[in-house]
């Protein structure tokens, strides 16, 4: 299973809890069961944060996808300008 870290913003909503495992590959269905798990998680939620996958930074991660033993870290967009 997928490894998730939470950015530190987001662990208010999942309890405390830093880290999750999915089952998903893809961003989407990682997503779902996150909401499962973490019903306080919202899409809005998810929209402020990149996404960095085995290190590789993401800032729209809505169609990627990735192995079912890499670590999926959830951090806080830069904004541009």
């Amino acid at each position: 299973m997928a490894k998730v870290i939470f950015a530190a913003e987001m662990r208010q909503l999942t309890g405390g809890i830093e880290q999750a495992q999915v089952e998903a590959t893809t961003y989407r269905r990682a997503l779902r069961e996150l909401k499962q798990q973490f019903p306080q998680l919202s899409e809005n939620i998810f929209e402020k944060f990149a996404l960095a996958i085995d290190g590789v930074m993401i800032q729209t991660p809505l169609m990627e996808t990735f192995d079912a033993n890499s670590e999926v870290v959830f951090v806080p967009k830069i904004p541009s300008g």
